[in-house]
């Protein structure tokens, strides 16, 4: 495997090549300094997109650079267009340098949609592809959630200071190589939400059995980022545990978060209706779980105790997919307990946001 190790210095002198964008047309020459994105706090896993090629590699460099005064550990998971896992590496990155990994002689025919990056300090991420027939790198693209959107909702102001964004029937349908399932969600300008409340369906198809109490993504809400971000992360474990857990850090520091558990275990091809209110106004958030009808569980647990007394939703989001994402399920190798479920249906979403 081959790892690089370069000053900052030197990555700035080299962003300073022209390079063609990868969210922009093949004339569209700019240059690039990837040191102005915006940086990732520590332990955030920040997502790449855009380093396809299909006639092989020349070159595919993923890397992190780190502005502070401490070393970092770093990872890169390669993904493949249905966001499996192609390949995983961890480096070391000197304090005020860089460090990259170059996969282009060691992922053969395969292509890789995009990439994951995470370090325990803060960095930036980038990364770089060029096929064999290419002279010039394309530079990956910054992406919010965890994948490509594969639906856009708009939130609409149905009466004065209450916006909803739905859609209905079948949202996902967790297949092998389509194991996530991602809405994005527009909101037509800042909004200082009082309360959010999430409403969806799921269908359980079979546990996984890898490890058949691991967990199934029921519903990932976020704001373009993970950390401090998620408003939403509800998942259900299997049996052995039998319970549905979830969690949330808006406004928290790295590695903190409110949770809460209730008792039940899905079963298999039963309907559910699920509710989620985060209330930033109590500072609270609620979940409840139907059955044809009938609430059968619901818990309660705090938000971040300096949490403000509104959830914040910027219009352009912190990635111009959107302001919100909702995904649906786990990516395919992802760290155990969280489990793929293939089998499983997403449907009905319905986001109501008030000010």
């Amino acid at each position: 495997m081959k790892k690089v190790l370069v000053s900052l210095a030197l990555l700035l002198t080299l962003a300073a090549i022209p390079v063609v964008f990868a969210a922009r047309s093949d004339s569209d020459d700019f240059v690039f300094q990837p040191l102005a994105r915006e940086m990732s706090p520590a332990r955030d896993i920040a997502a790449l997109g855009g380093l396809e090629r299909e006639n092989g590699y020349r070159t595919l460099v993923v890397g992190a650079a780190v502005p502070g005064g401490k070393s970092a550990r770093c990872s890169v998971r390669l993904l493949d267009a249905g966001l499996n896992l192609i390949q995983e590496e961890r480096f070391n990155v000197e304090a005020a340098s860089s460090g990259q990994i170059d996969f282009a002689s060691q992922i053969g025919p395969r292509v890789a949609m995009g990439a994951q990056v995470s370090c325990d300090q803060p960095f930036y991420a980038y990364g770089a592809a060029a096929s064999d027939g290419e002279k010039k790198v394309t530079w990956a693209e910054n992406i919010g959630p965890n994948g490509p959107c594969h639906s856009t909702i708009e939130a609409t102001e149905v009466e004065p200071g209450l916006f909803v964004a739905g859609q209905d029937g079948i949202i996902h349908n967790a297949v092998r190589g389509k194991e996530k399932g991602i809405v994005c969600v527009h909101v037509p300008r800042n909004l200082a939400a009082k309360t959010l409340v999430l409403e969806w369906d799921i269908i359980p198809g079979p546990w996984n059995k890898r490890m058949v109490s691991g967990n199934h993504g029921l519903m990932f809400l976020h704001r373009g980022r993970f950390r401090s971000n998620t408003v939403s992360n509800v998942n259900a474990f299997g049996p052995g545990k039998g319970f549905i857990k979830m969690a949330q850090n808006v406004e928290m520091p790295p590695l903190k978060n409110t949770n809460a558990k209730l008792g039940v275990l899905l079963q298999q091809g039963t309907r559910y209706h699920l509710r989620y209110t985060y209330n930033a106004g109590s500072k609270k958030v609620g979940l409840e779980v139907f059955e044809a009808g009938t609430l059968i569980r619901s818990t309660e647990m705090d938000t971040a105790p300096k949490a403000g007394k509104f959830l914040s939703i910027t219009k352009a989001g912190l990635t111009p997919k959107g302001a919100l994402f909702s995904e649906f399920g786990h990516n395919r190798g992802q760290h155990a307990p969280e489990m793929d479920s293939p089998g499983w249906l997403y449907g009905n979403l319905r986001i109501a946001i008030t000010e």
